[in-house]
């Protein structure tokens, strides 16, 4: 009798573990698993220079006893690189009994200490400083270099220098200053040779002139020919695309005043000769 309830409770016991097993790890497995993992023992900021470690390490969310994981450090350098000082951002770990310690390695961009403005002849340094948008003491940003280039190119375009160039480059002037200088190849005016309207059946060629302000540059004998001051002399015939802009404007008026309230007038077109 005693054998065979030893028999009925083996089996039971035997089953017991089976159905363990299938199921998964026991409770104190399961939990022995959660202890073992990977946390963050320290972070370190190195290779700053003008940017204190506080500031720096409090734009980071990862936090020393945070778990470690690849998803939270690529996390950390792009907030790093999002806060628009580092041009480089690279990171170090290193692998202790209760974790990881990590070390961010940054390169700062160069820092713009001084503007300056060469080859620009029309227009003078106060006149380009009031078209840049990015300034000294500052890190260099790269898009907004670029996108003050464009300002000086089109304040020059529309003082009728079309073919107008503007590069910016950064000089060092030692390891923590550096220059930022706008290179500016101005080119020549821009003058108009000929003014066609195209579709214009309503009004003549010089009841336009009357009221526009772009003109057909006049040659050196239109003194004499056309009692006009030579374009060389004068203002006369350079194109500058806020009065082109302006002209359409004009060209509109004159046509609504003969009548004709439906009458479209496209934005000119410009072919460089």
């Amino acid at each position: 009798m005693k054998e065979a309830c030893f028999s009925v409770w083996s089996r039971w016991l035997f089953g017991l573990l089976l159905v363990t097993l299938a199921c998964g790890l026991p409770p104190v497995l399961a939990v022995a698993a959660e202890q073992a993992e990977v946390k963050v023992t320290a972070i370190e900021i190195r290779g700053n220079k003008r940017i204190e470690v506080p500031a720096i390490a409090g734009r980071l969310t990862l936090k020393a006893g945070d778990p470690y994981t690849p998803e939270n450090v690529r996390g950390q350098i792009k907030i790093l690189y999002e806060a628009g000082y580092f041009e480089d951002v690279q990171v170090e770990t290193e692998s202790g009994t209760d974790g990881v310690a990590l070390a961010f390695i940054v390169r700062e961009k160069p820092f713009i200490t001084e503007i300056v403005f060469d080859g620009n002849q029309a227009l003078s340094d106060d006149k380009l400083k009031e078209k840049i948008t990015i300034k000294n003491q500052a890190f260099l940003d790269q898009p907004q270099a670029k996108g003050s280039a464009e300002k000086i190119r089109l304040a020059y375009q529309g003082d009728g220098y079309f073919s107008c160039e503007v590069i910016p480059i950064v000089q060092t002037l030692d390891e923590d200053r550096k220059r930022l200088t706008f290179f500016v190849k101005e080119g020549e005016k821009a003058r108009v040779r000929t003014v066609n309207f195209d579709g214009l059946h309503a009004a003549t060629k010089d009841e336009m002139f009357k009221v526009m302000a772009t003109r057909e540059s006049v040659p050196w004998y239109g003194l004499f020919t056309q009692l006009r001051l030579p374009s060389f002399v004068s203002d006369a015939g350079v194109l500058k695309r806020e009065e082109m802009n302006n002209d359409v404007e004009r060209i509109k008026e004159i046509l609504l005043n003969k009548g004709y309230l439906n009458a479209r007038v496209g934005m000119p077109t410009v072919e460089l000769i």
